[in-house]
């Protein structure tokens, strides 16, 4: 009997990356320890796989294996590290896969992917590699032209690895198609855990933040284009408009100086890092408005949380972003051009719009409600068993969007 046709069997599952949560704090290392508790839930044996300096304890039917202690993913320019990518590529062709049924992991940072896809072959283990993103010419602009084109080759080859190429976005699965040459794709999105999320807003203290920004420091977030349109924005009668920054990256002094420059320092709260996602939920909790201007982002997972908050999300257009997939513009929230003056114009009216507000936040709450963990590890589950039984051998193109469109 094939394991696709016997659904009972427990399977074994290693997901392998960089570092774990929470002794990491990111959106992939959170993905992947939710994913791991969901499908441990299901009844399924789960290891995390990572460079670690804890031994903090995982939930029950999830197990830690790890690497090393864990150094800096990223270099003094907030590139990512070269010599840490190594280290997981070493590590890659040492650790034993003899335990485990399937293997996933992270595109990222590309220098382990050939290792475990040779290991992975050499014993018949499927190897599922998800792309959240998938940079392609990009990498002249980013690392430039000549170490660029490495890099842009090196993409293209390593994305024709694995058993199933895993993508977050219709975005990435276009680009993927185009190299892959008929090789399987699927679409697994990330989720929310909509209760700690629901806990965090009945405990939140009531000084409320309007705006609130997650992430990493990086140029390519256009977090001075947030700045100078909050420098824009006209005073509202009986309030303060303030923003929260959390999140840090090597852009983290020149935006502090930018404040200081446009006037705005005493309007703009940086918060360098929290311990655990509950912070998290409660800053959203304490805002009014979630605000994306990112020009680059393979899901968007911030946003995500923040519908689960109840906030409406205001996003920059882009043709490299893929929140507009999850955000849909005037439902959960609205997409505007990348411009500071047409940012400040959106942002001021939306926070005088009590009703539009309230419309919009409701539409997040069932937005996000369709982005379960029980769901997505319930088909990650049968995308392990389809692949260990060899199924669906091509890519077949994914809906427009996974969830049905809804609208109050």
């Amino acid at each position: 009997m094939s394991i696709n046709a016997d659904k009972s069997r427990t399977l074994r599952i290693l997901i392998f990356y960089q570092t774990i949560y929470p002794d990491y704090f990111g959106g992939i290392e959170l993905r992947n320890f939710e994913l791991a508790k969901a499908l441990a839930t299901r009844g399924h044996e789960v290891t995390l796989a990572g460079f670690s300096d804890t031994t903090i304890a995982t939930p029950q039917g999830v197990k830690r294996v790890l690497l090393g202690p864990r150094r800096d993913l990223y270099n003094s320019s907030g590139r990512r590290s070269l010599t840490h990518a190594i280290r997981l590529a070493r590590a890659a062709m040492r650790l034993d896969l003899a335990a485990y049924d399937v293997v996933e992991t992270a595109s990222m940072p590309f220098a382990h992917l050939f290792p475990l896809a040779v290991r992975c072959a050499g014993r018949a283990k499927p190897l599922l590699i998800t792309w959240y993103e998938y940079w392609g010419r990009y990498w002249l602009d980013y690392a430039g032209l000549a170490p660029g084109l490495v890099y842009f080759g090196a993409e293209r080859i390593l994305a024709r690895l694995g058993t199933i190429a895993l993508v977050t976005s219709d975005l990435t699965f276009e680009r993927l198609r185009s190299v892959r040459n008929g090789r399987r794709i699927e679409r697994l999105d990330c989720g929310v855990d909509l209760d700690r999320v629901a806990r965090s807003r009945e405990v939140t203290s009531s000084t409320v933040v309007s705006l609130i920004y997650v992430g990493r420091l990086m140029d390519h977030k256009r977090l001075d284009l947030l700045l100078n349109s909050l420098a824009q924005m006209p005073e509202i009668p009986g309030k303060r408009t303030m923003l929260r920054i959390l999140g840090d990256g090597p852009e983290r002094e020149p935006l502090l100086r930018m404040s200081d420059a446009l006037g705005v320092k005493d309007r703009v709260s940086f918060v360098r890092r929290v311990e655990t996602s509950e912070e998290v939920y409660a800053m959203l909790a304490a805002s009014t408005l979630a605000v994306q201007p990112s020009a680059r982002e393979g899901f968007g997972l911030f946003p995500l949380e923040a519908l689960a908050a109840g906030l409406p999300v205001v996003y920059c257009d882009s043709p490299d972003s893929a929140v507009g997939e999850l955000v849909r513009d005037r439902i959960e929230g609205i997409r505007v051009a990348a411009e500071a003056g047409a940012l400040a114009k959106t942002l001021d009216a939306l926070l005088r719009d009590d009703n539009e507000r309230a419309r919009l936040g409701a539409n997040a709450r069932h937005r996000a409600a369709e982005f379960s963990w029980t769901s997505i590890a319930e088909r990650f589950e049968h995308l392990c068993r389809s692949a260990i039984d060899g199924a669906i051998p091509s890519a077949r193109r994914p809906p427009a969007t996974n969830h049905p469109a809804r609208e109050s």
